[in-house]
């Protein structure tokens, strides 16, 4: 028999990332793609044991349990010891269900037909689980990536930015979780991308320091304006609100879908 060892472990990649896309789909979490196809690919590696493990020291029942935590753990990084515990057995009771699917389809495909009916032989079982498996993945990330979208563009607004010789529009995500404000003026700040001013002189304008600090515990002080007003389109509508335009030199969206953040407070 001759074995295309690139061949097996693409196959088993794909089994090993689909069954972990049904673990995280199980318990609810939300996963990073690098992290699971990092855990898919170290666990189709685990086939090599069996071509060279010759006195089958990691084939054993125990290393394979292991081999599942280690992959559940790089899936999820997760430190909670019985979270881990739980996803590995999903996991594992998820690979029993198609290995015990494949032996079953494996044991009935040759049985001889009802008369009357058609039938294709020499049909591979193999890949049709394969491909069904590939298109889960690929629909699934679809789906995730309308979703994201969908939610996105709920957070999106027009913006007009009002200078004394000058109106910049420029698209900007609401994002709730930004209470930034000028703690003198208490006037809500609002994050542009410094290159959509590159062509407008705004040198005339008065410099306010806004002190910030992210999540991680970084923080610093961005530079910022008082422009004439701004104009946030809501619909219909068009709401007219004072505060300051902060600059920022690093791009904001990686999409391009936006250039500006809003405080929640400016709403």
């Amino acid at each position: 028999m001759i074995i295309y060892m690139d061949l097996l472990i693409l196959e088993n990649f794909i089994v090993n990332k689909f069954l972990l896309y049904l673990t995280a789909q199980t318990v609810k979490v939300k996963i990073k793609q690098f992290d699971i196809t990092l855990s898919a690919f170290i666990g189709s590696l685990y086939i090599l044991v069996m071509f060279y493990d010759k006195k089958g020291y990691f084939i054993s029942i125990y290393f394979k349990i292991l081999l599942a935590l280690v992959m559940t753990y790089i899936t999820f990084r997760k430190k909670n010891l019985l979270f881990n515990i739980k996803t590995t057995i999903i996991f594992i009771l998820y690979t029993m269900l198609l290995a015990g699917l494949c032996v079953f389809i494996e044991m009935n495909k040759n049985n001889n037909p009802i008369e009357g009916t058609a039938v294709i032989y020499n049909f591979s079982y193999k890949k049709l689980m394969l491909s069904l498996m590939i298109i889960y993945l690929v629909i699934n990330r679809l789906l995730a990536f309308i979703k994201d979208r969908r939610d996105s563009n709920c957070y999106l607004y027009d913006v007009d930015i009002v200078l004394r010789s000058s109106k910049t529009k420029v698209k900007a995500f609401l994002d709730t979780g930004n209470e930034l404000v000028e703690p003198v003026t208490n006037l809500p700040v609002i994050v542009v991308q410094e290159d959509i001013f590159k062509d407008i002189d705004i040198k005339d304008y008065s410099n306010f320091y806004i002190p910030y600090k992210v999540v991680n515990g970084a923080g610093g002080r961005l530079r910022a304006i008082k422009p004439e007003c701004i104009k946030i389109y809501k619909e219909e509508q068009i709401e007219e609100k004072d505060a300051l335009i902060a600059f920022s030199n690093e791009k904001l969206s990686d999409t391009g879908d936006y250039q500006a953040l809003l405080s929640r407070g400016i709403l």
